[in-house]
């Protein structure tokens, strides 16, 4: 064993210099075949280094010893320390995943309840707790095991909150809150979101409502919180922290408050994106990115970034959020490498905003490499993996819109559908939108399917069964004036259309324009998708032209202020609109209309041939100048 330390250290060099470290890798083999053979005790890699001890665990996966993995990570004392090892993030998230899928699917829940366990069996010094709870719930959560992760983060919370209320442990309890917020609003645990939203604002010295009493100007919050969070280096005693962590705290100085606040305002508009208010959402994230400055670490800018960037993707400020999403892959290959979990986290950012603006061969291109990172790292049974091919398998489904190749499309939602309804309960609200994908493909296949064909009810009725399950899970997590509930709503009418249960289409196009229409503004980019929908049903099946008529040139009013007039939506309103005239015996109207349409599909020919920057090739621009450049748009 000590050999093997020895040369570990000269491994580091060799890896330092990219230099073959033959010697050690076959010194780590013959170790883990040792240990499988001989079923010894296993206490002496105790003694190591830890460098070591995750070079033996990372050896066991590549020489697939799963089951020896297993039940040494099993161990949370041996898990502990990999936690605190620094450089071993990533490869313990593939060993923690490996073993997972190997069958060990108890592995989160286990070390979840020897935390819980240890917590209630300890008479000491609560500190090394909070920290072991801090570290084990943030890397469940990472790993995208997030009901154990509340579990542990619930625990961690109530010892901060046992502890004499100084800065110190504020702080603590503001980082315990930080992560179980991410953890929450990830899983959709939206009623005990509220509460620790609750609980950190408090904390910061914000009003209940503050996204939206703040005083104006972006940096208002920094502040407030600035005030909340200054260190009390005269607590010592109250706190009874160990020198150096105590220490620590007082020399943090103002960046690290400021980091803090950045990262809980990221994560109160992560909330409240995932809840469909994108106002509060875009401002909270807006007061994060203020907050940000060339000493915060880059994990944190890259999650402000993406939040930034989704938020202003929703609220369709375009060019910023182009900028934004941009940066923060940029950022995250820059730091993190291309293929690291963060930086795949950010190409989905990245994807949804090209599928927003109509880039979608690009879109495309950039949620598969972003899966093929996430199956490298987790597998292919994890609510990461599953998320991504939803996501690919919905911007598939508008690529292949017009062509009805839709197979692709309809694999990854299944694929998607399969592995959550394996980790989570049956009425949680991740499988609505997966379910919602699938529904919609079903239906462009039977629509393609040609007429007396048994598969074509079947493929409808399937779809129909899909979106009333979204519907119901939607309308139970945000009832119905919520903008989810309305997109389902919206759906059913065009299912129903393609049905032709026509009353029904309308009832349900209806309602979803009424909420959008109340929720986000009659300009919205989704009131002019329902309002086309709308259209549709009674020009083509319900033979009220005059009112599609209107419907459609409200439509395209809406596209042409988004969008611009190479807009790939455009094609159905046009289209519509000649039918409309032709119709209703209003030739020079249905001409126009006609070589408008012919102009689009000049334009789209045009758009082919422009291409949007090569993946890889983002620039990291300097955050000073981001953020100008930014709220001076914003203002």
């Amino acid at each position: 064993m000590y050999y093997l330390a020895k040369m570990a250290d000269a491994s580091t060099t060799r890896r330092a210099n990219k230099i073959p470290n033959n010697l050690y890798e076959l010194c780590l083999t013959n170790l883990v075949n040792y240990l499988q053979k001989s079923k010894c005790d296993r206490n002496d890699l105790r003694s190591l280094p830890d460098i070591i001890v995750m070079d033996v665990y990372y050896k066991m996966l590549q020489e697939k010893r799963l089951c020896i993995l297993a039940a040494e990570l099993s161990e949370l004392d041996i898990f502990e320390r990999l936690l605190f090892y620094a450089d071993s993030q990533l490869r313990l998230l593939q060993c923690f995943q490996a073993v997972i899928e190997h069958g060990s699917n108890w592995l989160s829940t286990e070390l979840a309840t020897a935390y819980l366990s240890k917590c209630e069996s300890n008479t000491g010094s609560r500190d090394p707790l909070i920290q072991l709870g801090l570290r084990l719930g943030g890397f469940l959560n990472e790993a995208g095991w997030y009901a154990d992760a509340q579990r542990v983060l619930l625990q961690c919370r109530d010892l901060c909150q046992a502890q004499p209320q100084t800065t110190y442990y504020k702080r603590l309890t503001l980082e315990c809150c930080h992560r179980l917020l991410n953890t929450q609003s990830a899983y959709c645990c939206f009623p005990a979101a509220a509460e620790t939203y609750a609980l950190a604002l408090k904390l910061l010295g914000l009003e209940p409502q503050a996204s939206g009493q703040l005083p104006d100007g972006p940096i208002a919050v920094g502040d407030t919180c600035d005030k909340a969070l200054q260190t009390e280096c005269d607590d010592t005693e109250q706190a009874g922290v160990a020198g150096g962590g105590r220490a620590a705290a007082c020399t943090r100085g103002a960046w690290g408050g400021a980091a803090l606040a950045a990262r809980l305002c990221k994560e109160f508009s992560a909330l409240f994106f995932v809840r469909c208010d994108y106002g509060a959402a875009h401002a909270w994230s807006l007061r994060a990115l203020a907050l940000l400055d060339d000493w915060t670490p880059p994990r944190i800018t890259v999650e402000v970034l993406r939040a930034c960037g989704k938020a202003c993707v929703v609220k369709r400020r375009f060019a910023a959020a182009g900028l934004l999403v941009r940066q923060a892959v940029a950022l995250a290959r820059a730091h993190f490498g291309p293929r690291h979990p963060r930086t795949a986290a950010a190409l989905l950012d990245y994807g949804f905003y090209l599928l927003n603006v109509d880039s979608i061969t690009h879109s495309v291109a950039v949620y598969e490499e972003a899966l093929g990172t996430l199956r490298r790292v987790f597998g292919r049974s994890s609510l990461h993996v599953a998320t991504a091919q939803e996501d690919l398998a919905y911007a598939l489904y508008v690529l292949e819109y017009s062509s009805g190749l839709f197979y692709k499309a309809r694999d990854h939602a299944e694929r998607a559908i399969r592995i959550i309804e394996n980790l989570v309960p049956a009425d949680h609200l991740l499988l609505a939108s997966a379910k919602r994908v699938k529904a919609l493909i079903l239906e462009e296949i039977a629509l393609d399917t040609p007429a007396g064909q048994d598969i074509k009810p079947s493929l409808l009725e399937e779809s129909e069964s899909l979106h009333k399950a979204a519907l119901a899970l939607s309308m139970m997590a945000f009832g119905e004036k919520n903008v989810q509930t309305a997109k389902h709503y919206g759906n059913l009418g065009r299912l129903y259309q393609s049905m032709q249960k026509f009353q029904d289409a309308e009832a349900m196009h209806l309602k979803a324009i009424a909420i959008k229409e109340e929720l986000l503004g009659a300009e919205d980019y989704e009131v002019g998708l329902s309002v086309g929908h709308l259209a549709s049903l009674y020009n083509y099946h319900m033979n009220m032209h005059l009112a599609a008529e209107k419907l459609y040139l409200r439509s395209i009013s809406i596209s042409l202020k988004l969008f611009g007039e190479r807009y790939s939506g455009l094609e159905y309103d046009y289209r519509g609109l000649v039918h409309v005239f032709t119709k209703l015996k209003r030739h020079e109207s249905a001409a126009h209309y006609d070589r408008l349409l012919q102009h689009w599909h000049a334009l789209r020919e045009e758009s082919k041939a422009e291409q949007q920057p090569a993946l890889g090739s983002e620039q990291v621009m300097p955050l000073a100048e981001l953020q100008a450049a930014l709220f001076a748009h914003n203002d």
